[in-house]
């Protein structure tokens, strides 16, 4: 192989991941109806759990930036849609990249159900989230709000999951990492607070070689008031705090301040 050939090669292959990074979403239609068969038609599908419709158009991908053979995918299965509430699990499926199969796959009933509080959006977190020995896993960020003007809310959480050969599981589920909130009359004056966390992975080993989680979090509070006709912040308080994050049995265990009531 001469030089200029080996180059064009080599470029290739650097350029292989981000090919298919492009190819993601024209990808996707084909994945959804090879993990869903006849879902293309738009017909009511069945399963364990009974009637469901997958919302391709919510639906996500991303190639697997640690393992760039492997695209990630997840899909809301709509169980029941009304108006203001709704019914909706999360489907995370792992796929090869080499060939049309899925690895793994896992759903998560009732993750994305709706009310007066609804999910915004989703992402893949793709961290090298590095939990145990040389093990990487992988995480999804749900964003929450409502549609409440005087009494706003947003919240986005965390989950992540863990490959073992071709078993998904999720690990951490839905820690909150940012939330934000207040209440406030028609005019200015109002409270909120705003608080935003990052996961770091410490060298502390716990319970079958999982490392220790700290969320380390900064809080801001601030009111608000008329001032001379201004409406303007006339207080502010900011705080810090971390919360250790053990590994117990099959899952990490959620601090008991973000436990759900």
């Amino acid at each position: 192989m001469n030089r200029t050939t080996f180059l064009a090669a080599l470029y290739g292959l650097l350029l292989a991941p981000l090919a298919l990074a492009g190819d993601c979403r024209e990808q996707l239609p084909g994945w959804l109806e090879q993990a869903h068969p006849g879902h293309a038609t738009g017909q009511l599908l069945q399963d364990e759990r009974g009637g469901y419709r997958v919302d391709a158009g919510q639906s996500i991908c991303k190639v697997w930036p640690a393992r760039p053979h492997l695209t990630l995918v997840a899909v809301p299965l709509i169980r029941d849609s009304l108006t203001d509430q709704g019914e909706s699990d999360l489907e995370v499926l792992v796929l090869s990249n080499d060939e049309p199969a899925i690895v793994a796959r896992q759903v998560q009933p009732h993750l994305l159900d709706w009310d007066a509080i609804f999910v915004s959006g989703f992402e893949f977190d793709t961290a090298p989230y590095r939990l145990r020995e040389d093990e990487l896993a992988f995480g999804i960020r749900i964003h929450r709000r409502n549609g409440s003007r005087l009494n706003p809310f947003y919240e986005t959480t965390l989950s992540l999951y863990e490959l073992e050969n071709k078993h998904l599981r999720s690990v951490l589920n839905e820690l909150i990492v940012v939330t934000s909130g207040g209440e406030r009359d028609d005019e200015c004056a109002g409270s909120f607070s705003h608080a935003e966390g990052v996961v770091v992975i410490t060298e502390k080993v716990g319970r079958e070689g999982y490392r220790d989680l700290l969320l380390k979090q900064k809080r801001v509070s601030h009111r608000t008031a008329d001032v001379a006709g201004e409406c303007k912040t006339v207080e502010e308080n900011t705080e810090r705090q971390q919360y250790r994050i053990e590994y117990d049995e099959q899952r990490y265990l959620l601090p008991i301040e973000f436990s759900p009531a």
